[in-house]
């Protein structure tokens, strides 16, 4: 492997920074400072560039079952996508089936993967046909490298929601093998009830998704596991937050002592739900749903004031044909957006650059935070001697505008489509390869990318 010299970037970390050179060696950072020097085959001028680590989604869907359809982007499409964004990690997701085992289908998704993978990633583990014997294969289950199991407070029509007794048995198990409990919270059975009671009365544009998905079912199902989890002392991460109220609980549990951290998307920081009035409003149809301007600009204080731990994007995509299934009516249209590609740009765009969110903070919440959160810390999420020479050159300079006809995943169309941005994602490297550079594909076949398991 080439040894490289990245010279006069501005490094930025959350917790240090500066102009800085960057020695690297066999894929690993080797050494980082104001003084390094070395020969190298390949020497790179950063002047007037940014350094970062290399970013993780936390949270992506690739290829998922949904009503009828499968997410648009596999793990090649995905992956893709995500290098021409800056992450060097994605966190997916198991598929559980009726009467599987979680090693089942930890093996189905790791196979799927091995091949088609340009980036590196990591796994978590829904849980959602759970019994004593699937509660006995979770120690295993985080020997081999995935420490996160993931719980639903809804979808019980799709046999994936968990009751209260159900939850605590997995709280403990998981408390007890060393892992973390990731929670989707709604109350299903009222998200159920509502939708129900609209779809008879034959209220099924997409304004009723929101009204069937209220802000009430989220803060309701969050109080009720925070409550749960007082008795366990599970580590718990509460995945997509979208209300003040919400993230306020969570927050006040932290404060008291409960091991909790929280997520939230760039859908739910640039998206109220008047979005769901417009002609194609059924195309944002997302679970949870939007809520109110109020909320919005709370998350953004939540970022800012270091009160939010990750921001992920909860990629899962659907082309316009997909959407269309469901000929407008919220109850039939499949639930997700893209993010995985657009997630560095938004947040630097409409955060760091309108005074919202500080630089070094939107690093750790796309780098550092998800690292430490999932065990990958510091062989990712950093620039430390010894860890992944994962890294991106950014330079701040320039404008662009986020288009379906530019992105790289396997749909259509954008939600953000002719959104503004700032600066370009000029190179992309991974374990010391690049797999862009000068905003041209370079590196990353299919199958480049690697398992990282969590180390606990």
């Amino acid at each position: 492997m080439k040894r490289i010299l990245i010279q006069n970037g501005k490094v930025v970390l959350p917790q240090s920074g500066g102009k800085w050179n960057i020695l690297i060696e066999d894929g690993k950072i080797k050494e980082i400072g104001e003084q390094v020097s070395a020969t190298a085959d390949q020497i790179i001028d950063a002047t007037g560039r940014f350094i970062f680590p290399g970013f993780i989604d936390a949270h992506t869907h690739m290829g998922i079952p949904i009503r009828g359809t499968q997410s648009a982007d596999d793990f090649d499409s995905g992956t893709l996508a995500a290098m021409y964004g800056g992450v060097t990690t994605v966190m997916d997701f198991t598929v559980q089936d009726k009467g599987e085992s979680l090693q089942h289908s930890l093996e189905r998704r790791m196979d799927w993967a091995k091949s088609k993978a340009r980036v590196d990633y990591a796994f978590h583990c829904n849980v959602t046909d759970l019994n004593n014997d699937i509660l006995k294969e979770i120690p295993e289950i985080v020997r081999r490298g995935v420490m996160s199991f993931k719980a639903f407070t809804a979808y019980r029509e799709a046999g994936m929601q968990l009751h209260d007794r159900q939850m605590m048995d997995l709280l403990w198990a998981v408390k007890h093998a060393g892992g973390t409990v990731m929670v989707h919270a709604e109350n299903g059975d009222l998200v159920s009830f509502l939708t129900d009671m609209f779809v008879a009365q034959g209220n099924t544009s997409a304004a009723f998704h929101a009204h069937s998905r209220p802000a009430q079912s989220e803060i309701e199902a969050v109080s009720r596991v925070l409550t749960l989890n007082q008795f366990i002392q599970c580590p718990l991460y509460f995945v997509h937050l979208t209300t003040t109220e919400a993230v306020q609980m969570i927050f006040m549990a932290h404060e008291n002592g409960q091991p909790v951290y929280m997520e939230t998307c760039p859908q739910y920081l640039m998206f109220d739900k008047s979005v769901y009035e417009q002609e194609d409003g059924y195309r944002y149809i997302a679970a949870p749903a939007f809520r109110e301007k109020s909320d919005v600009a709370y998350l953004w204080q939540s970022l800012n004031q270091r009160v939010m731990n990750v921001v992920g994007t909860d990629h899962c995509p659907f082309t316009i044909k997909q959407k269309d299934m469901g000929k407008g009516q919220f109850h039939l249209t499949p639930n997700g957006l893209p993010g995985v590609e657009t997630l560095f740009s938004i947040l630097y765009s409409e955060g760091s650059r309108k005074g919202r969110l500080p630089l070094r903070k939107l690093i750790s919440l796309i780098s550092e935070e998800p690292a430490r959160l999932f065990g990958l810390f510091p062989q990712k999420g950093t620039l430390l001697p010894g860890s992944d020479a994962d890294l991106v050159l950014f330079n701040p300079q320039g404008s662009g505008q986020i288009s379906a006809a530019n992105l790289h995943s396997a749909i259509d169309w954008s939600p953000y489509e002719g959104m503004e941005t700032i600066g370009q994602i000029e190179r992309v490297m991974l374990r010391g390869q690049w797999l862009i550079e000068n905003g041209k594909q370079t590196g990353g076949a299919p199958g480049f990318g690697q398992f990282v398991p969590a180390l606990i």
